[in-house]
């Protein structure tokens, strides 16, 4: 760690001394602050950021990001036992059963994932699955460590979620808030037409932040129980939560 610091601030790309102090500490800060072997659980409501503050802290610490919802959308691609389960639940506009997600879950871990420096996003989202992942981790060395709950308003979330911009043409998406195209209605990629997705409409969006109280929030007593958990503020800009992070993981 101290080497590869070193090199870069002998680069000649930051002149100013008081800069490569302030840059030294960043960076140190950034680094030192999630000590491997390690594995952290990123849960929260949709639209809270979840997958974009997981992917972040995994560029910054070299962790493995795992999420659950791109490894079920992937069990659906495969054509798997376990991806015919998922799109008949999704047909029936359910949650995927306990059973199958761990199943995929232990196919990872069994495939050779890590069981230390882990960042689990969008799983568990149940207690039984909690309690599952606490003795799959156990039984193959590992152990979790911290418990990241990022939430914010029903007013943001539903801003966030009703806001988001597909092209049909060539599968870019964009935001009305964050992600504002350069011509209104249009990609900025191909030129094709946005639209918003049927399901981002405010009744759905309010509608998906009853079921995630409902199933999910009993986690939060579970994981505070353990002394495990931090509750982060997801509201404000992506580098404002990531610092936050940083800071409940140590790193200020």
């Amino acid at each position: 760690m101290h080497i590869y610091l070193k090199r870069n601030l002998h680069t000649g790309r930051i002149a100013d001394p008081k800069e490569r102090v302030q840059w030294f500490k960043a960076r140190f800060r950034v680094y030192s602050m999630v000590r491997l072997p390690d594995n952290i659980v990123f849960f929260g409501p949709p639209g809270v950021g979840k997958g974009v503050q997981a992917s972040r802290l995994s560029e910054r610490c070299g962790m493995v990001h795992f999420s659950m919802g791109d490894a079920l959308r992937a069990e659906v691609a495969e054509g798997t036992e376990e991806g015919v389960l998922i799109e008949e639940a999704l047909a029936r506009g359910e949650f995927t059963s306990d059973e199958t997600v761990l199943a995929v879950l232990e196919k990872h871990l069994d495939r050779g994932g890590p069981v230390t420096g882990l960042i689990l996003d969008g799983f568990p989202r149940t207690i039984a699955q909690a309690e599952k992942l606490e003795q799959m981790l156990t039984d193959r060395g590992g152990e979790l460590s911290r418990v990241l709950l990022l939430d914010a308003s029903s007013d943001t979330l539903v801003a966030r979620l009703t806001g988001r911009l597909l092209c049909a043409q060539c599968g870019e998406t964009f935001h009305q808030l964050f992600k504002v195209p350069e011509r209104e209605g249009r990609c900025d990629a191909c030129g094709g037409e946005l639209s918003r997705r049927e399901d981002d409409s405010e009744s759905v969006q309010l509608e998906r932040l009853n079921t995630y109280r409902y199933l999910t929030e009993p986690l939060t007593g579970f994981y505070r129980q353990r002394g495990l958990l931090d509750v982060i503020d997801g509201s404000g800009s992506i580098e404002e939560v990531s610092e936050r992070i940083d800071r409940s993981l140590g790193g200020a």
